[in-house]
């Protein structure tokens, strides 16, 4: 499931920026397929897995992305995070989307991770630690 993934520069960028691990991204792909347990845990890269593991992969993959969400929900919350930010954040979905069903050159693919580096490290680097 992975295999296609490696191949998208944009992907393997967001996939080693993310809090998921190869593995568990790779149990969501198949967790998405069609079939039973046992069918989709013979899914993955490094092949067939126990059920229990599969499920246990696919619980902790789910579990990083809603803390993910729920860290986002809690900046806003906390005016942490303007509005602006978010409504950003919705814009560069829409066109990471695009980029997807486009053929991108080589230059728009590293135009938009800068874009998104330059997006998140303005997180980070809005305030200044006064020490």
């Amino acid at each position: 499931m992975l295999g296609e993934i490696r191949k998208d520069v944009v992907a393997m960028f967001l996939l080693q920026k993310s809090n998921l691990t190869e593995v568990q991204l790779d149990t969501i792909l198949a967790s998405d397929s069609k079939g039973n347990l046992e069918f989709k845990s013979g899914l993955r890269e490094k092949g067939k897995v126990s059920k229990g593991s599969f499920a246990r992969t696919l619980n902790q993959g789910y579990a990083n992305i809603e803390s993910s969400l729920y860290t986002l929900f809690l900046l806003a919350y906390l005016d942490l995070v303007p509005a602006e930010n978010i409504t950003q954040f919705s814009r560069t979905t829409g066109m990471l989307s695009q980029l997807k069903s486009a053929e991108p050159t080589r230059e728009d693919v590293l135009q938009v991770i800068e874009a998104m580096q330059e997006f998140v490290h303005g997180f980070s680097r809005k305030r200044k630690v006064i020490l």
